[in-house]
């Protein structure tokens, strides 16, 4: 009940029990008359005094109730969003790890399975990654690494996703792309790739290679993956900083093992 409906209650009350003892008084010793005012005077306004201090205590509790619970949530969320970033994010580059891009290749290839949407994966790696750990050091290859992921997400749409796999080696997922599209992204990718400066004297010039293959209606995620690794080694094979697509054959059609 809201604290003016307590009030008016209360309020009515009193007025009715004092006009009744007032109504009783006059037939007795009107001289009572001024005394009884004010004893009713003072009968309604002392519980009015108490109750309002009494609420007002209890709002104040109330409300330092919520707050505790609002703060607490607040924590919860944050801890939530943290979990959250952990359970998804590669903690180098920031990039999805391999177990959310399985979870997003299932969403993807369920909207492919409703409709008409298309997708392909990609596999990518910085060619050169071993030769700088071996003359510069983790630290220095870390740090290309973190720079080739920049780059990549820059040239990349908000509709698609890339993920670390290994150490140099990382997926993309390009939304409502074929092969062809995908791989004039993959060789835009590459120029930028090209601009990285490894040091001062640029001993080392950076390339990618790239493997991909586009959803055919039958393959799971992993064999998404397999395949544009696949695909990638051949293209490693080849000399590198090449992309390669997948040969894919369907099972109906593949020869009998």
């Amino acid at each position: 009940m809201k604290k003016s409906k307590i009030y008016g209650v209360l309020a009515v009350s009193t007025l009715v029990i004092g006009a009744a003892m007032v109504f009783l008084l006059l037939e007795m010793n009107p001289e009572l008359i001024g005394i009884v005012a004010i004893g009713l005077v003072l009968a309604m306004a002392t519980p009015l005094i108490l109750i309002n201090l009494t609420i007002n205590k209890l709002e104040g509790r109330i409300d330092e109730k919520t707050a505790e619970l609002k703060a607490q949530g607040d924590e919860l969320a944050a801890l939530q969003s943290k979990f959250s970033a952990v359970t998804t994010l590669d903690e180098l580059t920031g990039c999805s790890n391999k177990r959310h891009l399985l979870d997003l290749l299932i969403q993807h290839r369920a909207m492919s399975e409703r409709g008409t949407y298309e997708f392909t994966v990609a596999v990518t790696q910085v060619d050169q990654f071993a030769e700088i750990i071996e003359k510069q050091g983790l630290g220095r290859g870390n740090e290309v690494l973190q720079l080739f992921s920049r780059i990549v997400k820059a040239a990349l749409r908000e509709v698609d996703v890339i993920a670390r796999l290994e150490a140099d080696k990382f997926a993309l997922v390009l939304s409502g792309c074929g092969e062809q599209d995908a791989l004039q992204i993959i060789n835009r990718i590459s120029q930028l790739i090209s601009q990285i400066q490894v040091n001062d004297q640029d001993d080392v010039k950076i390339t990618t290679s790239g493997g991909i293959t586009s959803f055919h209606g039958t393959e799971s995620p992993e064999e998404l993956i397999e395949h544009a690794e696949q695909a990638l080694s051949f293209a490693v094979a080849q000399g590198r900083d090449r992309v390669a697509g997948y040969n894919y054959v369907a099972p109906e059609e593949a020869p009998a093992s």
